[in-house]
């Protein structure tokens, strides 16, 4: 199938396959580059789920963002 990149450089997935992938506004969609290929994964509901859980978890710690990322900074190095 052959799909036109808009001038808003998007494209729209082809109804059938929206429609085969229960897909709906929203969805969460992983994209990833392998070579010259452009795949997109729906994350599926119990991921998307998931996500809006755990933007009402409160952390047990009393780190910022950033010192996390600076911590995580450190372990990786």
């Amino acid at each position: 199938m052959i799909v036109e990149l808009s001038k808003g450089r998007q494209i729209t997935i082809p109804a059938e396959i929206r429609e085969q992938l229960h897909l709906t506004i929203g969805s969460k969609l992983e994209i990833t580059r392998r070579k010259d290929e452009i795949i997109l994964k729906p994350l599926g509901e119990g991921l998307e789920q998931l996500f809006a859980e755990a933007k009402h978890i409160k952390p047990k710690h009393a780190l910022s963002p950033e010192a996390m990322d600076k911590l995580n900074e450190g372990m990786f190095r």
